[in-house]
């Protein structure tokens, strides 16, 4: 085993071991013995100095509409949020005019047509057409998002139309409910094995460390990388979670950690229940969807950061560097190797010769290792396609080849905050409580002034779908405890 490697896990254990020492002497409550809520007011403190700066009710408004689509639209104007819809309006119609209309023309009229109907929310508001213009204008935004993210289903009509509309009408909980039903479609009549849900548990991979999930062996999170991201994850949710609530007068009682031994596991914020239970339903509504919102903000600004790096770091006119050389590969015989960077192929950029490579095509290489010469052949997976069998990514720019490894390092730490936060965010809109979109949803029902009964005969049949939904999503994961047991 790697000296490193060796000394990184004793490190570790020490840490884990004194730091699990520490919380038992600090009479912290426990479960199970070694997991620890840890409770503290320092936290209240910063979070009531950010409650009192402006914009979080407009902010979370927002977060609502951009979570529950055209039924939070519908809600908010039920509530009074006329005002705020009309901008929340007028910015998902600038996004929708951005992604869909691609000439100077169309922008303008797309435009012009938005802050008409923003001026008609604001001045003539009516719950109904709030909800049609929302729906239809967020409609616009998922089926050119969905063909975006799946460049595949541009012919599948049958797939993304239906989904679409359910996302325009219903919001993110929509989008949970269409991924659940597809992926147990996928393992009840193709027989897929892979789980459509599945825990992230400790694992070790390689003899380090790390965090993963059952049934993707292709995702493994390195130990102090998953421990970061979750404490940034968890810390974003639940702060912002507390500000709402200081800026409704809904005390907190205290802000703590959960953790496993010093390994954080969860955080939260504890409201006045009283108070919670007694302000008006759109502040509760408020105050629920901000923890979700919050990792997706997160998780965005993650994006742009990497984007930044990634943009200022690497360029593919510095050529393309070999990862690794499978055996017995064109590459192999031409005695290509790991870290050779090859600047031409053909005398062409080597990024743009290899997007339409052919079989049986001689290949003329210009690398920082001399000159190299092979032969393409078939591609192993996909007919018709020229094969020379390496990996590679883009090298580092010159001048920053001292700051490789911590730019690596960076790199991939933003790209695990980046997928923890939207996997968190994603997953806590769950219709169904104890997650945060299961609350709104009740508060949503709860607004249309049903009668009891029904009301509870919807929240139990939503459950119902939800729990059938997941139970098959996971049974993959019994037939993969099996195989290790």
């Amino acid at each position: 085993m790697d000296f490193y490697l060796m000394l990184g896990i004793f490190v570790f254990s020490v840490l884990f071991f004194v730091g699990t020492a520490f919380l038992m002497r600090r009479n912290c409550q426990r479960y199970l013995g070694i997991i620890f809520l840890i409770r503290t007011k320092y936290g209240i403190k910063f979070i009531e100095k950010a409650s009192k700066l402006p914009g979080w009710k407009f902010i979370a408004d927002f977060a609502i509409v951009a979570s529950l689509s055209g039924i939070g639209a519908l809600y908010l104007s039920s509530q009074g949020r006329a005002k705020n819809l009309s901008v929340i309006f007028l910015i998902f119609g600038l996004f929708a005019c951005f992604i869909n209309f691609h000439t100077i023309e169309l922008f303008i009229a797309g435009l012009l047509f938005v802050l008409l109907v923003a001026a008609i929310i604001r001045k003539f508001p009516n719950h109904y057409l709030i909800f049609v213009v929302f729906s239809v204008l967020i409609f616009t935004i998922a089926s050119k998002g969905y063909l975006i993210i799946f460049p595949h289903a541009q012919m599948e009509i049958l797939t993304t139309l239906p989904m679409s509309i359910l996302i325009s009408i219903f919001g993110l909980p929509a989008f949970i409910i269409g991924a659940l039903t597809t992926h147990a479609f996928e393992i009840i009549f193709a027989g897929s094995e892979i789980p459509g849900v599945s825990p992230m548990l400790p694992s070790i991979k390689d003899g380090e460390i790390g965090l993963g999930f059952l049934g993707y062996e292709g995702i493994f999170i390195p130990i102090w990388y998953g421990i970061i991201a979750l404490i940034i994850l968890l810390t974003s949710h639940e702060i912002s979670h507390g500000i709402l609530s200081y800026v409704h007068k809904i005390n907190l009682k205290s802000t703590g950690l959960l953790t496993f031994g010093i390994i954080p596991i969860g955080a939260f914020v504890e409201p006045d229940e009283e108070g919670l239970k007694k302000c008006e339903g759109y502040k509760r509504m408020q105050i629920y969807v901000m923890g979700s919102f919050a990792n997706f903000v997160v998780a965005m600004t993650g994006v742009l950061l990497l984007t930044l790096l990634v943009s200022a770091a690497y360029s593919p006119d510095n050529g393309m560097l070999v990862g690794s050389v499978m055996n017995n590969s064109p590459a192999y015989y031409a005695n290509l190797s790991e870290g050779t960077t090859i600047y031409k192929i053909d005398n062409e950029n080597p990024w743009k010769q290899l997007q339409n490579l052919s079989q049986n095509k001689t290949l003329n290489l210009e690398t920082n290792k001399g000159n190299r010469t092979l032969t393409t052949t078939q591609h192993p997976n996909i007919e018709g396609r020229g094969y020379i069998g390496i990996t590679y990514s883009v090298p580092i720019n010159k001048g920053l080849q001292n700051f490789e490894n911590f730019i690596r390092i960076l790199t991939e730490l933003l790209g695990w905050i980046i997928l923890l936060n939207f996997l968190v965010g994603i997953t806590n809109l769950m219709p169904i409580s104890p997650f945060d979109g299961g609350k709104m949803i009740e508060e949503v029902i709860a607004s249309l002034n049903l009668n009891e009964e029904i009301v509870r005969h919807i929240i139990l049949a939503i459950i119902g779908i939800v729990l059938f939904l997941l139970i098959i999503n996971a049974s993959p994961i019994l037939k993969i405890i099996s195989e290790i047991f």
